[in-house]
C-alpha cells in the first residue's frame, strides 16, 4: 500500500445485524403507528452545514415494544422502514400496528436504518469516513399510547463529530494547499440502544481516519467515536507532500452528540494550537484545552519513491507504508527521532522483506522500545531483503526484546547493514539468532559497532547471531555474506555459540577485521559452550585479522572455549590476537588455526598490528588497524 492508499485508505461498515430471540407480538388493535422526525439541534450530517431536517427518501428503522424500556422482548414493531416522501409524510414498510389501546409503547429509531437484526445492546458499529451520512448515527427514544396522533420521534447524534481549522503564519507568502487532515483514532465500536442516553463503547486499536473537507477555507470535519482513550494526533498534509503532525499533549475530548474543534496554525517548520486551543461545544459555547506544538512529520517525493523522515511519527508511518506492501520505498532522516512512547512494529516482515533504502543520514534514533517475546524477526528493520540496505544510522538507548532472529538494526539482514551503531539491550527469548547489528546474517554488515548487552541462547554475538551462506536461486551457487570493519564493547550472554563478534560463522562466510573488548559468557550446564573472543564457533568460514582483548570468556562447563574462538570446525583463522583471561585462542580445532595470545613470547600489539595489516592487505579489505592507545582500532581506507 502507497502513502496515498495509506492516507486514503477506507474502512468497511460492519454493520450488519446480529441475530435476536424477541418475540413479535400480534396485534390486538389494528390502529396504525404513524411517526413525525426531526434532528435534534445540530448538524445531520457532519460536514453539510446545520440542517436540523430530514430529506426526501431518508429512510429510518422503526421499532415498538411493551413491558419496560429497556427490554425489547415483547416487540410490537421490528424494524419496520419508514421513508420520508415528498409531502413530510413517513410510509412504513411493513406498517406499524399498536399492540392495544391502554398500554405504553416504547420507541426506537435508529437512521441510517439497520437492515436484518439487531443486537440492541452490542450493535457493531465501524465508522467509514467516505460515508458520513452513514456513519453519522442518530437515534431516537420516547414512550407513546394510542392517541391519534403521530409518534415523535426526535433523534439524537450518538457519535461525536471533530471540526479542524487551519490557519497559516504570515511565514507562507502564498497560502499552501492542503491535501489531507487525517486522525489516528478508533474506528469500530459497540452501540447499546437500550441505556438512556444510548450507550457507545470504542473497541482498542486505532486507525488512519481521514477528515473531509468541509467545503470551506481551511476547514475539515468529520464523524468520531466518542468516549475513545488514547486520541492524541491529527496530521495535515500539503500538496508539496510535507505531512505535519500535531500531538496533543493528553487525550482529546470527544463527546456523543458534541463536536470538538481543533484550531491548528502552520507555519514553515511546526504546527501548534492558536490561542482558542481545542473546543468541546452543543454548537454554542465549549471550553478550551491549551496545547503545545509538533514538527513536521515526514515529506514524499513521488520521483524517487523517498520518505523523508522528521519524527518519531513520521518514522511510524514509513514503517505502515512497508509493512502494507511498498517494500521498496526509500526513508531518509532529517532529524534526530524520538521513538519514545511509540508501540514500534519493525519495518518488514519475513514475507515482504524491506527492500529499499533506510539513510539514517547520521542522525539519532533514540527510545527504540520493542517487547515482542513470542515475535520472529525483531529489530528497527525486521527482516532486510536482498537489494536492500540500512546506512548511516545510529540508534541509542534502545530495549529490543524478540524471539528469533533479534537485532538491534535488523532481525535478518539478506542486503546491506554499513556504518551503524547501536547503543543498549538486545535480547532474544527464542532459539535465538541474537545479535547486537542484526539476528542472523546472509548478506553484508561493514563498519558497525554495538555497546551494551545481548543476550539470546544459542548463536549469540555482538555484532551478529549468526552469519551464514545464501544461495544464488538462478546459478544454486553459495554467496557467502560478510562482516567487515566492526566492533562490539557489549556484554554478550548465551547457552552456547556464543561469540563477541559472531556467534556461529557458516561455510564460505568471512569475518575480517573485527575485533570486541566485552565479556562473553556461556551458561550451559551439559554439552559444548562454544564460546569465544570472537567467534563462538567457525563452521568453515574464514576469519581474518580480528582481536579480542580486556572482556573475559567464561563458560559454566568449561569446555570448547578460546580466546578467539570455541570451537575451530574446518575453518581458517589468519593473524587473529587475542589478550584475555585463557591460554588457548580456539578451544577445539580441526582447521587452520593462525591465532596468537598478545603478551606471550614477546609478542605485543604492536606485532599484532603489523601481521593483522599485512593479512588485510593480502586480503584486499579496505579497513587496517591504528595503534593510537592501548589496543588496535579501525580505520576505513579513504
Amino acid at each position: 500500500m502507497n502513502i496515498k492508499n495509506l492516507l486514503l485508505a477506507t474502512t468497511a461498515i460492519l454493520l450488519a445485524a446480529c441475530s435476536t430471540d424477541s418475540d413479535v407480538l400480534p396485534p390486538q388493535d389494528l390502529g396504525q403507528i404513524r411517526v413525525t422526525a426531526s434532528v435534534g439541534a445540530m448538524t445531520r450530517v457532519a460536514h453539510s452545514g446545520n440542517s436540523t431536517t430530514f430529506e426526501t427518501n431518508d429512510r429510518i428503522s422503526v421499532y415498538a415494544w411493551l413491558g419496560a424500556d429497556n427490554d425489547m422482548q415483547r416487540l410490537v414493531v421490528d424494524n419496520s422502514i419508514n421513508t420520508l416522501g415528498g409531502d413530510g409524510t413517513w410510509t412504513a414498510e411493513p406498517q406499524m400496528l399498536w399492540a392495544d389501546n391502554t398500554s405504553d409503547h416504547y420507541f426506537l429509531g435508529i437512521y441510517p436504518e439497520r437492515n436484518g437484526a439487531t443486537d440492541y445492546d452490542a450493535d457493531p458499529y465501524t465508522l467509514d469516513f467516505n460515508n458520513q451520512t452513514a456513519s453519522d448515527l442518530l437515534v431516537a427514544r420516547t414512550t407513546a399510547k394510542p392517541t391519534g396522533s403521530a409518534v415523535k420521534l426526535e433523534f439524537e447524534h450518538v457519535m461525536a463529530k471533530l471540526v479542524v481549522n487551519l490557519s497559516f503564519r504570515n511565514e507562507w507568502t502564498i497560502a499552501p494547499e492542503v491535501v489531507s487532515v487525517t486522525a489516528v483514532a478508533c474506528t469500530e465500536a459497540t452501540v447499546n440502544y437500550l441505556e438512556n442516553p444510548v450507550e457507545v463503547t470504542p473497541a482498542t486499536g486505532q486507525n488512519l481516519v481521514v477528515i473531509p473537507f468541509t467545503g470551506t477555507s481551511a476547514s475539515f470535519a468529520g464523524i468520531m467515536i466518542p468516549g475513545q482513550s488514547g486520541f492524541r494526533t491529527i496530521n495535515v498534509t500539503l500538496e508539496n507532500g510535507k505531512v505535519y503532525t500535531y500531538t496533543h499533549p493528553s487525550g482529546i475530548d470527544l463527546q456523543p452528540g458534541r463536536y470538538t474543534t481543533v484550531n491548528l496554525v502552520l507555519g514553515r517548520d511546526n504546527i501548534k494550537l492558536d490561542d482558542a486551543g481545542i473546543n468541546v461545544s452543543d454548537w454554542e459555547n465549549g471550553t478550551s484545552i491549551d496545547g503545545g506544538e509538533a514538527t513536521e512529520a515526514y515529506s514524499y517525493d513521488i520521483n524517487t519513491k523517498t520518505i523523508t523522515i522528521y519524527s518519531g511519527e513520521g518514522l511510524k508511518v514509513a514503517a505502515d507504508v512497508v509493512n502494507s506492501g511498498d517494500t521498496d520505498i526509500n526513508i531518509t532522516l532529517d532529524n534526530d527521532i524520538d521513538l519514545t512512547g511509540i508501540d514500534w512494529t519493525p519495518i518488514g516482515t519475513e514475507s515482504r522483506p524491506y527492500t529499499g533504502t533506510f539513510d539514517g543520514g547520521t542522525y539519532t534514533i533514540t527510545g527504540l522500545k520493542i517487547d515482542k517475546s513470542g515475535t520472529d524477526y525483531v529489530g528497527l528493520i525486521g527482516c532486510l531483503g536482498s537489494g536492500g540496505k540500512v546506512q548511516n544510522v545510529t540508534l541509542t538507548n534502545i530495549s529490543v526484546s524478540g524471539a528469533n532472529c533479534v537485532g538491534g538494526i535488523a532481525g535478518q539482514n539478506y542486503g546491506t547493514v554499513e556504518n551503524c551503531s547501536v547503543n543498549g539491550t538486545v535480547t532474544g527469548k527464542g532459539f535465538t539468532d541474537t545479535g547486537g547489528i542484526a539476528g542472523s546474517n546472509y548478506g553484508t554488515i561493514s563498519g558497525c559497532s554495538a555497546e551494551g548487552t545481548v543476550t539470546g541462547s544459542v548463536n549469540v554475538g555482538g555484532i551478529s547471531g549468526l552469519c551464514v551462506p545464501n544461495y544464488d536461486t538462478g546459478t544454486d551457487n553459495l554467496i557467502g555474506s560478510t562482516i567487515e570493519g566492526c566492533h562490539s564493547t557489549a556484554a554478550v550472554s548465551g547457552i552456547s555459540s556464543v561469540g563477541g563478534v559472531v556467534g556461529n560463522l557458516g561455510n564460505g562466510c568471512s569475518l575480517m577485521a573485527c575485533y570486541s573488548t566485552g565479556n562473553v559468557t556461556a551458561t550451559i550446564t551439559d554439552g559444548y559452550a562454544h564460546v569465544g573472543g570472537v567467534v563462538g564457533i567457525n563452521g568453515q568460514g574464514t576469519v581474518t585479522a580480528c582481536y579480542h582483548a580486556t572482556g573475559e570468556i567464561t563458560s559454566s562447563v568449561g569446555d570448547r572455549i578460546g580466546g578467539i574462538a570455541g570451537c575451530n570446525d574446518q575453518g581458517t583463522f589468519t593473524a587473529c590476537y587475542w589478550e584475555n583471561n585463557l591460554n588457548s585462542g580456539t578451544g577445539s580445532n580441526s582447521g587452520t588455526d593462525d591465532t596468537h595470545k598478545v603478551g606471550v613470547t614477546d609478542v605485543t600489539w604492536l606485532d599484532a598490528v603489523a601481521q593483522m595489516n599485512t593479512a588485510l592487505q593480502s586480503a584486499g579489505s579496505g579497513w587496517h588497524y591504528e595503534l593510537n592507545g592501548a589496543l588496535p582500532t579501525l580505520e576505513e581506507k579513504k
